[in-house]
């Protein structure tokens, strides 16, 4: 069976070690997905060596809104760059600016220039003068031959940095509204046949969380809403969390955190894993350090 890469390979890899006090570490592992993907199949099935029970595993990104990742890209490559004018940073001053979230969609080149270019300015000229704390702000919008005049609404966050600390300026996005129910039902009607359909003695899902706003408890509220919906995930045996908010980036690096809740709040079992180690555990009530981070 063919096993090609795939970037949740590492991931699953990390959680079969663990789980289970360990008892997975050696399975036999296939990836039914691989084959061919436009079958319902799962990404992972392991077969533990040691009795022949099996895993199904099947894992998710669990986008905080509908079509994150298109807006997050025409994001990316036109307001990031307003972090590269060093001339914007306020001494002593951390000021994040907050843009809401579907602002360039659907405008052509013109009018994206013309908003980022706005925002700029908006900054340079007001920088000084914010207080600390959250508030909103008007920014009006230059205005672009054969459209209409208007104005977006910033969200901005300032405060002092303690002394030894660089000032920052960030630009990032802000949700508006609240299309998590959607995304939720758009991974479920994806994920749960694939889990019906592989034979197993038990069935994970696995949803990554790479936002900090994206909470277990909204994620759990949102498919409790829809169980009836979808009475097949009374098949889903266990459903896990994987934590990459700050995976690969300077302050995080390679930490990686799973975590299993009973409910909304309680979580009955997590690892956590730092460099490919495993270096905290809690699993049937017992917490216990593995690795201590600096001895890694």
């Amino acid at each position: 069976m063919s096993m090609r890469p795939t970037r949740e390979d590492p991931f699953i890899k990390l959680f079969l070690s663990a789980y289970e006090n360990g008892s997975w570490a050696d399975a036999a592992v296939a990836k039914p997905d691989s084959i061919d993907r436009r079958n319902s199949a799962v990404d992972q099935t392991a077969a533990r060596r040691s009795d022949g029970k099996t895993l199904a595993i099947e894992h998710t990104i669990i986008e905080p809104f509908v079509s994150d990742k298109e807006d997050f890209a025409a994001f990316q490559a036109a307001f990031l760059g307003i972090e590269d004018d060093k001339s914007l940073l306020v001494p002593g001053r951390w000021i994040q600016v907050f843009v809401p979230v579907g602002t360039l969609q659907n405008q052509p080149q013109k009018s994206r220039d013309a908003i980022v270019q706005s925002v700029h300015r908006w900054i340079k000229a007001n920088r000084l003068i914010l207080l600390d704390g959250m508030s909103e702000h008007t920014c009006p919008i230059e205005p672009v031959p054969g459209k209409a005049p208007f104005e977006i609404t910033l969200t901005v966050k300032a405060e002092s940095v303690q002394a030894g600390f660089t000032a920052g300026l960030h630009v990032r996005r802000q949700e508006v509204g609240n299309s998590l129910g959607d995304v939720i039902e758009k991974a479920l009607k994806k994920k749960i046949p694939k889990l019906v359909n592989t034979p197993a003695d038990k069935r994970i899902l696995l949803l990554e969380r790479q936002h900090m706003i994206l909470t277990p408890k909204r994620i759990h509220g949102e498919i409790e809403i829809r169980r009836a919906a979808f009475p097949d995930l009374k098949v889903v045996d266990e459903i896990w969390f994987i934590e990459t908010i700050f995976y690969g980036t300077a302050f995080g690096g390679d930490y990686l955190r799973f975590e299993l809740y009973e409910g909304d709040d309680d979580v009955v079992a997590n690892f956590d894993f730092m460099g490919g180690k495993l270096i905290t555990k809690y699993e049937d009530g017992v917490g216990e350090v593995i690795s201590n981070v600096g001895d890694l």
